[in-house]
């Protein structure tokens, strides 16, 4: 007999897979927004504090100005792709612990069954046990 189950199995371990996948996803894009703002920081902080007239001085803090805008704005978005890893992560956990709860179901049949199967086995030769017995005291009266 099969497992009732099956079916809500299988749709189990998709969602598992999709999930982990999702996670997996959503690691990528947080590496690569820090990795991102990692990069900005260092280009910030490589800008040349060598100044030799006003316009390089105006060009200078605008440049500033925009790299430190930029770099705010990359921490924000490492903030978002974090908060998404973590829900994602929890996605995750969830559809890997209803997995896992089928999965001894499952065993749990599968251990029965087998515990059926053999409680009929042996039920079936004690029934044979028990008419060769009874054949040979016919015989032997």
């Amino acid at each position: 007999m099969t497992f009732p189950l099956n079916g809500l199995l299988r749709v189990r371990g998709v969602q598992e897979r999709v999930a982990a996948e999702q996670l997996s996803r959503a690691s990528a894009e947080r590496a690569q927004a820090e990795a991102a703002a990692q990069q900005a920081a260092t280009s910030l902080a490589d800008v040349s504090s060598v100044i030799g007239d006003a316009p390089t001085l105006l060009a200078m803090a605008a440049a500033r100005a925009a790299g430190r805008s930029a770099l705010s704005d990359l921490h924000a978005l490492t903030e978002l792709k974090r908060a998404e890893e973590a829900q994602a992560r929890s996605a995750h956990v969830d559809a890997r612990r209803e997995l896992k709860g089928l999965e001894r179901l499952e065993t749990a049949h599968r251990t029965q069954e087998a515990k059926d199967q053999i409680d009929s086995e042996q039920t079936a030769l004690d029934e044979i046990a028990v008419a060769r017995a009874a054949r040979r005291e016919g015989s032997a009266a």
